[in-house]
């Protein structure tokens, strides 16, 4: 997992200034927020509604994989690295394919199937190819062609595939996955945002055509953990099936909300803390509910924001109030412990709580995620977690 910040990203932006960073994680956080909140009044109508929806292009994440992608057809050629944007909240693996109605990058970063030797099409009897969801799958000259929408307007449409994907091993190389299936996008519209060298979205979630849910056919089984490092400019390790599995006395465990949404890995907030200061939520503050066809509330587990956020109209204004509180006075159970340094910067022109509000979801940002190993069980439906050094986890 490469930080899009990072040194080693292809979307390196140069050299900040900590304010300079910092306005961009703000950017991130407030977009991705508004893009979530489409994506859940969609997960509440069902796509299926005629309510005008607000223009939300899709917003990049902070994390970019870094993988190869097909089998080339001749000795001489050589497998290329390809860049996804790593999306818990979404449910299909998706890259930009030759040949290509809407695209958002140059041809030499575009997928073509015609140079890879294991690639083809699913069939439309494929336990992929859902067809009783029309508005994502369609059967078309006996392959089953989809349709995934981010919220309005961002979509990608194209064939769905099996190929060989290839990921970096911590034994040197790569490690291959034969047949996992994604979407072979021939018209993705709106992603301008993503950069020119990405070539398209790896989904986290739990749907059965995310990555977790390929990998789960093999080495996988159903788990994967990360450990978010301080430093942006140090990569991040992804691990799947046992290497996933955390051990000792201080991991603690959480187990997933079911909110019938592409959105997943909500878990059920009760309180907060500020040091020993308890804001003192009513029970049912954070409770998922369905308010004028939108989804609200909530707790969701997301590294694609740059910080963690709280609902305006009470539960941010009380999360702030508790803050300014506990700084002007300055002279147990599966608690969430997150250090000092994971919630404020303290520069020579500045100090920020980084925290947010949103509209709609209560959000874990990456931020406030950074060394802490956080374990993903869509086997067992659970989140588990505990402190760690991240930079002996690389």
């Amino acid at each position: 997992m490469i930080h899009r910040d990072s040194i080693y990203s292809p979307l390196y932006p140069g050299n900040l200034t900590a304010e300079e960073h910092m306005d961009r994680l703000y950017n991130y956080t407030t977009l991705r927020a508004k893009m979530i909140e489409s994506r859940m009044s969609s997960a509440a109508l069902d796509y299926n509604t005629t309510r005008v929806q607000p223009r939300v292009e899709f917003v990049p994440t902070l994390y970019v994989l870094e993988l190869v992608i097909g089998t080339p057809r001749h000795a001489r050629e050589h497998r290329k690295a390809r860049y996804l944007m790593m999306d818990t909240s979404s449910g299909l693996v998706w890259l930009q394919c030759q040949p290509c109605i809407h695209c958002w990058s140059p041809p030499a970063v575009v997928f073509d199937p015609r140079t890879s030797q294991s690639f083809a099409p699913v069939p439309c009897n494929h336990p992929l190819c859902d067809l009783r969801i029309p508005h994502q799958f369609q059967c078309i000259n006996h392959q089953c062609h989809y349709t995934y929408m981010y919220g309005h307007p961002s979509l990608t449409r194209g064939v769905l595939a099996t190929e060989t994907f290839g990921f970096a091993s911590d034994r040197g190389g790569f490690e291959f996955v034969h047949n996992f299936a994604f979407g072979c996008s021939h018209d993705s519209q709106n992603f301008n945002s993503l950069g020119s060298v990405v070539s398209g979205i790896a989904g986290f979630n739990r749907k059965r055509t995310s990555f977790l849910s390929q990998m789960n056919q093999g080495q996988a089984n159903g788990k994967f953990v990360y450990c978010l490092q301080r430093e942006t400019n140090r990569p991040s390790v992804l691990k799947f099936g046992e290497n996933a599995v955390l051990h000792g006395p201080h991991v603690k465990k959480v187990p997933f909300e079911d909110i019938h949404s592409e959105i997943d890995y909500f878990v059920s907030l009760i309180d907060v803390s500020v040091e020993n200061r308890r804001v003192g939520f009513p029970p049912g503050t954070f409770r998922v509910r369905i308010e004028h066809g939108v989804l609200k509330g909530g707790f969701f587990i997301d590294s694609g924001s740059a910080y963690s956020s709280f609902n305006t109209g009470g539960p941010y204004e009380r999360v702030k109030n508790t803050f300014e509180e506990y700084f002007s006075s300055v002279q147990n159970g599966s608690d969430f412990m997150a250090p000092p340094e994971n919630v404020v910067v303290i520069d020579q022109r500045c100090f920020c709580v980084m925290i947010g509000k949103s509209q709609t979801v209560n959000t874990l940002g990456a931020y406030q995620q950074r060394n802490y190993q956080m374990s993903f069980d869509i086997q067992s439906r659970t989140i588990s977690y505990a402190p760690a050094d991240c930079t002996r986890d690389a």
